[in-house]
């Protein structure tokens, strides 16, 4: 696979070239116009992919040539988003070989494995069945204490509404799976509480915080989600169970559908015939 850098004439639209982006204003200042870099379309369709499992760990990624193609950007674009899943070690790249996608490398407890392992679109899934669950009890049981920490959490999340840099939407995502992690510490139930505590983890789903952090790029998006978390926290320090519990289907529902898209909309990126031998 040829590098950067190999002398080729830039081509139109390399990676190199910024364009203006179409999420508006950066950090909140108006007439501060944000500028996107055409290999994070690659990067964003590959992510896509994995989240709804089109190509899954071991899979060999497209080509140069047809990831240009399918995702309408030059083959240096592809390359520098190549570079960047290589060493965000998402893929591993094998001289003469191709680009395979890694299971992330991360080492759990055998017990949680399974969680570990498990796609982006299986860890929502199974979120969805728990966590509307979790918003009921947690209206029934919440202490004072309990709803003062959720509480900070969503203010702090407000705060961090206008944030642009990339630290800083980190963070945001934390605070964001830190609100699911507290709450579920409320329901009353030690076992519930640390299986949702493994599901909202970031340090044992990096590729959640990968995906997740490109979806909340979008200040409207971040909005929207501090309001959903604290139109939950209202319901659940009213005692209103389940309008706690509809209010939770809703929002993961909405967030399903920011991240994975309709269910009609085919990935760019797909696994290629052959696979990683063992």
């Amino acid at each position: 696979m040829e590098g950067p850098g190999t002398g080729e004439s830039r081509e139109p639209g390399d990676a190199g070239e910024e364009e203006p982006g179409s999420s508006g204003v950066a950090g909140g200042k108006p007439g501060a116009v944000l500028v996107r870099r055409r290999y994070l379309d690659v990067v964003e369709e590959v992510l896509r992919s994995i989240a709804i499992g089109a190509i899954t760990a071991g899979d060999r990624l497209p080509n140069e040539r047809d990831l240009a193609v399918r995702c309408g950007v030059s083959r240096s674009s592809v390359r520098e988003a190549l570079l960047a899943l290589e060493l965000g070690g998402v893929i591993e790249v094998r001289a003469g070989a191709g680009c395979y996608l890694t299971g992330m490398g991360i080492h759990a407890d055998p017990l949680v494995a399974p969680l570990v392992d498990s796609s982006p679109r299986e860890l929502l899934e199974m979120r969805q069945v728990l966590e509307p669950t979790v918003a009921r009890r947690g209206a029934a049981r919440a202490s004072a204490d309990a709803l003062e920490r959720l509480h900070r959490l969503v203010d702090e999340s407000e705060r961090a509404v206008d944030a642009s840099d990339p630290e800083d939407l980190d963070q945001f995502v934390g605070l964001s799976l830190g609100f699911h992690r507290e709450l579920a510490r409320t329901c009353g139930n030690a076992i519930m509480a640390g299986f949702m505590g493994h599901l909202v983890n970031a340090a044992e789903h990096p590729l959640w915080l990968l995906i997740d952090g490109i979806v909340v790029r979008d200040r409207a998006t971040r909005a929207r989600q501090v309001a959903e978390h604290r139109a939950i926290l209202d319901a659940v320090a009213r005692h209103r169970g389940d309008e706690a519990a509809t209010l939770m289907i809703d929002h993961l529902g909405a967030l399903s559908a920011r991240i994975f898209g309709p269910a009609s909309q085919r990935p760019k990126v797909q696994r290629s015939r052959r696979r990683r031998s063992a």
